[in-house]
């Protein structure tokens, strides 16, 4: 567990206040996208594309 906070730590430092905020939302507080979205404001589609394309950079950001 430590190992993957000391991998995630400089991943998250590297994404937005938003973006972290929806990850925490969705993953950590199991929110679904439509709860998070009306939390902050979007529509649950954008949720979804913001979701999806953060993932994406950290798993690429990952793989460096």
């Amino acid at each position: 567990l430590a190992e993957h906070r000391a991998t995630l730590a400089p991943l998250l430092a590297s994404i937005s206040p938003r973006e972290r905020t929806v990850l925490q939302l969705r993953f950590a507080e199991d929110l679904t996208q439509a709860e998070i979205g009306a939390r902050i404001g979007v529509s649950q589609m954008q949720v979804s594309r913001l979701i999806r394309q953060t993932l994406a950079r950290l798993r690429a950001a990952a793989e460096e």
